[in-house]
């Protein structure tokens, strides 16, 4: 047989494929081992809900929309107006970031409105890009449009809490509502 042959033609002999373990092929073993592993975490993600791999619905739900096998489900407060219709996993909310207190204060110095408040993360995991968004109101009591303001935070350790300012520059703001959830990248 020619060096280069890999079966001999006469008696079917094959040569094997590795002859020795060198470092690429040890490398590629371990590739294929580490490979499997990572589907075999990713199936029991999938799979399963509880500690210490499940995903929640939310994130089920978002993977999903993003696949293009569900669809997206629009908030409470539109009811529906682009005809998409809610689902039972979207209206469950099962945020971390909890908005523990709000109140608007006046700034002795120059009597500026602000919007002082704290967030807390209830989780486990860190959040990153942290927003936290109020309409602003005016005397009436009706929401001015284009009279959203936010606060925003780079990253919120489990268990923490942030203290927030968010300063009224609209002379007709008197009062705000909150924009539930908090917005955060996990």
């Amino acid at each position: 047989m020619v060096t280069e042959d890999k079966v001999c033609v006469e008696c079917g002999h094959r040569r094997p494929s590795v002859s020795k373990w060198n470092g690429t092929a040890v490398f590629r073993l371990m590739a294929w081992i580490l490979l499997l592993v990572e589907l075999a975490v990713l199936g029991l993600q999938w799979t399963t809900e509880g500690e210490p791999f499940g995903l929640r619905k939310r994130t089920r739900h978002a993977v999903l929309v993003k696949l293009g096998f569900e669809e997206e489900a629009v908030k409470p407060s539109e009811g529906g107006t682009n005809g998409v219709p809610m689902t039972a996993t979207a209206t469950v909310k099962d945020s971390d970031l909890k908005l523990k207190s709000h109140a608007i204060e006046t700034d002795k110095d120059n009597g500026t409105l602000w919007i002082k408040g704290v967030v807390e993360n209830i989780s486990q995991y860190r959040y990153l890009g942290l927003r936290v968004r109020f309409d602003l109101k005016n005397a009436a009591g009706n929401v001015i449009p284009d009279g959203e303001v936010s606060a925003y935070h780079q990253s919120l350790e489990p268990g923490k809490e942030w203290t927030f300012k968010v300063l009224l520059l609209d002379p007709e703001a008197t009062d705000y509502v909150p924009i539930l959830p908090i917005k955060g990248v996990r």
